[in-house]
């Protein structure tokens, strides 16, 4: 008698949009949608919406429930050691602490359920499907509005004694450097995230710098930047050289210390000025890196997956793990 087919649940909430997906064993997605999310929204009213799409998912497909052996969650938020709690999702869930959204989704689909932070998920599902495809050691870092990371070690989740391992954007590169969100001075996400790209390129402007970026319609942005860059403006070159050498110092750090085989660079900054950062990116972390670092066999290298790496990670997590 043939075996059931078997598929995993997956999802990704993020700020402002979700996405779900069916995941069979080998990586194929079966199905897929993204929704955004509303402005105002609570976790129950959020657990039920998501429950609600993953059945008619299921049921589009052509499957039923008892061929889902579980739903692995990628979620934008601090959690607990436990993973059974929500700790803080500001931009998910606003001012909600302590909540336990693993829980509650297990009940509202009566499957089990595995919750985990994005960055981390996002690292399986690029050695799973994506750029690091086979690499045990490998770290995932997304440098979007934020920067923070996912690290892999014998292509297991590292995180931490009390789970918030990964917060890559808090290290200090410059003690007298700008302020940073979180409170502290000089943090890399302070330095060369998105709205750090845009901060300098305002104050240059404030100062009386000339250049193409005042022609380019306000808000000012990380984007704009770039587009100046490509079309040779030499303070928007100087911005992006300077956010290319604060990014390949840390990884250099990141080199020495972990010793990954692979750095996988994700988000929204690395997706709309590859062309302009990972090469500057690769040099800077070559130069800084000392001499025990195997080049030859060290790579760092774009994200390909996209979007779906944190679906396809949500997905690796569940098959990686379940005793079904």
């Amino acid at each position: 008698m043939k075996a059931t087919a078997r598929y995993v649940a997956c999802c990704d909430l993020g700020g402002t949009k979700a996405l779900v997906g069916l995941v069979d064993e080998t990586g194929r997605m079966l199905a897929r949608e993204r929704y955004l999310l509303p402005g105002q929204r609570e976790p129950g009213q959020l657990v039920a919406e998501l429950a609600s799409r993953l059945t008619q998912l299921v049921r589009q497909a052509g499957l039923t429930w008892s061929q889902v052996i579980g739903l692995g969650c990628s979620i934008a938020a601090v959690l607990d050691a436990e993973r059974r709690l929500i700790q803080f999702a500001p931009n998910l869930i606003g001012s909600a602490q302590n909540v336990p959204f693993k829980d509650l989704l297990q009940q509202a689909l009566g499957r089990p359920v595995w919750l985990e932070m994005d960055a981390q998920v996002t690292a399986l599902g690029e050695a799973w499907q994506g750029a690091g495809a086979g690499a045990g050691e490998l770290v995932y870092v997304v440098v979007g509005t934020g920067i923070g990371a996912g690290l892999l070690i014998q292509g297991q989740i590292y995180r931490g004694w009390s789970g918030t391992a990964g917060e890559f954007g808090h290290t200090t590169l410059d003690p007298r450097g700008p302020r940073c969100n979180c409170g502290n001075t000089g943090c890399l996400e302070a330095l060369a995230s998105g709205p750090a790209i845009a901060q300098q390129a305002q104050l240059a402007l404030d100062q009386g710098r000339t250049s193409l970026i005042r022609e380019l319609q306000p808000p000012l942005t990380a984007e704009m930047v770039m587009q100046a860059a490509r079309l040779g403006d030499p303070l928007a070159g100087e911005i992006i050289q300077q956010t290319a050498e604060y990014l390949g110092t840390a990884l250099a750090n990141l080199l020495n210390l972990l010793n990954p085989e692979v750095i996988v660079l994700g988000g929204g900054v690395i997706q709309g000025g590859a062309d302009l950062l990972l090469e500057p990116i690769r040099q800077t972390a070559m130069r800084r890196c000392g001499s025990w670092i195997d080049w030859r066999k060290t790579r760092i290298v774009a994200a390909t997956l996209g979007e779906d790496a944190g679906l396809l990670g949500a997905a690796r997590l569940v098959w990686m793990t379940s005793p079904n």
